[in-house]
Formats: structure tokens, sequence, C-alpha cells
């Protein structure tokens, strides 16, 4: 059941509110540690608010309607963090503890507290379990030499697959698949444009994010 029009409204607007407060923050860099010091700051951040306001918008129209809107925090709270992991890792290729910690722990927290009024305790556990075996994947990824994955990956993945597999077991394996080809057809234009070479190495914290966004608006419109 999607939601209706008037949270979707609503959510939009408040996205792009919170999204102009996050544009600043991000604005200062202070994410970055000394080796990123040397690069310019960060431009074009009025996307930012844009971006938060139109993935607002589309998770409350996508899952607004689920269990009387208890379950849509969560996925705000993921929406909110996302664009900034993206932005961040774009910039310089690294999704920060500060942001994926506390993520980790409030994104099941929020789902558990509306199992308690709902009663999907199935559905919950389910999500903990997903989550942990996509962790448990790209760690492999990481620790594999040219696996081609981070640790914030990893924790990132895990957090994806414990709010998608809260919505449908198959859902975080779709938007894996996703965000690969995504990835990869970004790769080749980039090649194509000569901006990376082979043995480059891309940000594939945003690639992730937009494949379970589009995943999760794939299922909700089916």
């Amino acid at each position: 059941m999607h939601g209706p029009a008037w949270l979707v409204l609503g959510a939009t607007l408040l996205g792009y509110a919170v999204g102009s407060f996050l544009a600043r923050r991000l604005a200062v860099a202070a994410y970055r540690i000394v080796e990123d010091e040397t690069h310019p700051l960060p431009g074009k951040l009025w996307t930012v608010p844009v971006v938060v306001a139109a993935a607002w918008g589309l998770l409350a129209w996508a899952i607004g309607g689920r269990a009387s809107g208890l379950e849509l925090p969560a996925y705000l709270l993921l929406g909110l963090v996302g664009v900034a992991l993206a932005r961040i890792d774009a910039d310089v290729h690294r999704l920060p503890q500060g942001l994926t910690h506390p993520t980790a722990v409030l994104v099941p927290g929020l789902l558990a507290v509306s199992t308690v009024a709902t009663g999907r305790w199935a559905a919950l556990g389910w999500a903990l379990v997903i989550g942990l075996l996509v962790g448990v994947v790209f760690l492999l990824l990481a620790v594999l030499p040219g696996g081609g994955f981070g640790l914030g990956d990893a924790l990132l993945g895990t957090i994806l697959g414990v709010a998608l597999g809260y919505l449908h077991p198959w859902l975080p394996a779709a938007a894996v698949l996703v965000a690969v080809v995504l990835a990869g057809m970004w790769t080749v234009v980039q090649l194509v444009r000569r901006r990376v070479t082979l043995r480059g190495h891309i940000a594939f914290g945003p690639f992730l994010l937009l494949g379970a966004l589009l995943a999760l608006l794939a299922w909700s419109a089916s």
C-alpha cells in the first residue's frame, strides 16, 4: 500500500529542509582526513537538498502506507544518511564510521520498534540474517586481494541488507545486482572518456545506495 499524497508532499518538503541543513554540514568537509586536505572542497551542494527531498518523497510513496507509517522513519533516516554517504564517498572514496556505525544501530532499532507494534518478528529475524549474510560477502570481497571493496562498503551492505530484507528477502540481492550493473556502466563511460584506468578504483557506495532505492521502488510498484 502506497503512502497518501499528503504524506508524500510532507516528506518531500521536510526532506528539502533537512537536506539544506545537511548541505551546510557537508560544505565544510569535516569528514576529511589529513590525506584529503589537498583536494578542493566539494561543489554543487545545491543538489543535496534536492536529492534528499526526492528520496524522502519516493520512500513515503513506496512504504508510507505500510504498518500505518510505523516503518517509514527507519527508511527516511537511511535515505538521509545515504545521501550524505554517497556524497562523501564520491568525494574521498571513504564511508566514515561516524555515519555508518550509528546507522547500523539506529535502522535495525527503528525497525524493531515498528515490529513491536506490527508483530512482524519473522520479517525482522530474516532481515537480520540477510543483513549478516550480505555483510559477510562484502567483507570477504574487502579482504581478498583485488576485491575492490572496503570495510565501509561491507558495513553499508549490511545496513541495506537489513533494511531491504525486512521488506522482502530477495530485495538485497536485487539491489546489489542493480548496483553492479550501474557501476559497470559508469566505469565503461569513464574509461571511454579516459577519466579512470583499468587499475583505478571507483566509489561503490553511491551505486549501492542507488541500487537499493531502485530495487525498493520497483518492488513497491509491482
